[in-house]
């Protein structure tokens, strides 16, 4: 009895784990892309950095400037992907079993545990930005 089972939801097991890694795929692409972003955004802005660590901003400012900067990044990604997350419910509901399109639980998730993948993902250019001496900065051209 339990094979009849397996077979017949062999297809819906295969839908699931295909949406599964390509989540877990989408989550790698997005941490490697926003950091990408963010020290691309460093590097262009480091003579600005140096300039106001030696006019007297902290390293913990500058982090939270970069930090603030990845989290609107974040936050227009969150609410593009909620708003197309809505008409693409009819795609994927053929995949869901026992499960609403519309899962209240997925979506609060969701809205949880992204802009920590996304901070997380920010916390290196934000050390880079922060570690930046003005000096150095400042010679560079």
């Amino acid at each position: 009895m339990q094979e009849a089972v397996e077979q017949n939801t062999f297809s819906q097991r295969l839908g699931l784990y295909l949406v599964g890694s390509f989540a877990g795929l989408a989550v790698a692409m997005v941490v490697a892309g926003l950091y990408g972003v963010l020290s691309q955004l460093v590097s262009y802005r480091r003579r600005e950095i140096g300039v106001r660590m030696a006019l007297g901003a902290t390293p913990q400012s500058v982090a939270q400037m970069i930090l603030r900067q990845a989290s609107i990044l974040i936050a227009v990604g969150l609410g593009a992907g909620l708003l197309l997350a809505f008409p693409a419910q009819r795609l994927i509901q053929s995949f869901l079993y026992q499960v609403h399109a519309l899962d209240v639980w997925t979506y609060v998730s969701v809205l949880l545990v992204l802009p920590g993948i996304g901070l997380a993902a920010a916390l290196l250019p934000a050390r880079k930005a922060a570690s930046i001496q003005p000096m150095q900065a400042l010679r560079e051209d």
